[in-house]
């Protein structure tokens, strides 16, 4: 019986999945993606995710620059990411102006994830014109990942302080991620004022890791409760008493009586947290969103999923040894938020990742069954 599972199990994973009207071929599958009905849009994209790449990979770059169903090429544009051909920088440097905002915000995403200095002056120039609100961080994230190039520096610590809230918060969100310690001063004075960036600010600064960050954190006298939560996510970070952090972060997105701002502060800061290779947080947002409680799931859920699509590694790493419980709580919790972010570049990026421990793992191993679990359970 064992024996058996197994090979279901693994059939679920390597083989491909067809829905009732599925598809035959790579030519049909690759149409099927923008199919309305999502089981026969899944169900095509794990048949194309199982085709050799030898064929795979050119049949999605002629969709991803010529199909002409719009969401058919954003969606082969995501799908040849998780190939890994060395080709695919030529097709993305081709896609730089599309006129598809979908097809942008995967371009850009996939240069933060494979910087090259020599384009800091494209990315530069197409931030004066990139207006979509949705491809724009994608757009700063990218430039991010070239934070060793002057003129890029200049360009981002210009951003921080101009612009529309929304932006800005995109700016410092990617300058903590990538740990731009040249943008220490201006993400600072962003902190020390009172309004609706003053968060993201102060865990930017907990992740930067620049430690003069403890004595500016201590200036802001009677922070929001939210932002209270935000600095002790920063402190943590820093390296300040991390466990009393965590457990006051983890009581505040477990309380039913914590106002949704709160709840959402505090399951933000476990996740910067969590990030940073901190066990006891991705425990803590597995155990908030175990509960019954929708809201505290609901956030718990994204957090998590944050964790999980921007380390992929680690928390790959966290499941594989994770007790039976917490690991069933964090998948569902992962297939909730994974569809709440519609984050599709960066969960092929997991399903990549996920894949190539798989083969790398033993057979019957915990590793490859969880690997084969999680793609089965998140309907790669």
């Amino acid at each position: 019986m064992k024996r058996r599972s197994a090979v279901f199990v693994w059939a679920l994973c390597v083989l491909p999945v067809l829905a009732q009207e599925s598809v035959t071929d790579l030519k049909s599958a690759i149409d099927h993606l923008g199919h309305l009905d999502y089981p026969i849009r899944m169900s095509a994209a794990r048949t194309v995710r199982r085709i050799p790449a030898a064929q795979a990979v050119p049949a999605l770059t002629a969709a991803a620059l010529k199909h002409p169903d719009e969401y058919v090429r954003f969606r082969a544009l995501v799908l040849l990411t998780g190939f890994n051909d060395s080709h695919t920088g030529e097709t993305m440097r081709s896609l730089l102006r599309d006129r598809n905002d979908r097809v942008r915000e995967v371009v850009y995403g996939w240069f933060e994830r494979h910087p090259e200095p020599a384009m800091a002056s494209t990315l530069i120039s197409a931030l004066g014109t990139e207006q979509a609100e949705f491809v724009r961080p994608a757009l700063v994230s990218a430039l991010s990942a070239l934070g060793g190039d002057p003129q890029v520096r200049m360009t981002l610590i210009r951003e921080v302080g101009r612009g529309l809230d929304i932006f800005r918060s995109a700016v410092i969100e990617a300058l903590g991620a990538h740990r731009a310690d040249y943008a220490f001063d201006a993400v600072s004075a962003v902190v020390r004022i009172d309004g609706p960036l003053q968060d993201d600010a102060a865990i930017a600064l907990g992740r930067i890791g620049d430690r003069r960050a403890l004595a500016v954190l201590a200036e802001i006298a009677k922070p929001s409760p939210d932002v209270a939560l935000a600095i002790r996510a920063a402190r943590c970070l820093l390296g300040e008493a991390c466990p009393e952090h965590v457990a006051a972060l983890s009581d505040a997105v477990r309380s039913k009586e914590s106002r949704d701002e709160v709840v959402r502060a505090a399951a933000a800061g476990l996740s910067a947290i969590a990030r940073a290779g901190h066990d006891p947080a991705i425990v803590a947002l597995v155990t908030a969103g175990a509960g019954k409680n929708d809201r505290i799931r609901e956030e718990a859920a994204l957090a998590l999923s944050a964790v999980a699509l921007g380390t992929p590694s680690r928390m790959l790493s966290w499941l594989g040894q994770a007790s039976d419980s917490e690991r069933a709580s964090a998948i569902e919790l992962l297939h909730d938020g994974f569809d709440m972010l519609q984050e599709d570049l960066a969960e092929e990026g997991f399903y990549a990742a996920a894949r190539a421990e798989y083969w790398k793992a033993a057979e019957s191993s915990t590793m490859r069954t969880l690997t084969a679990t999680l793609i089965q359970k998140l309907e790669f």
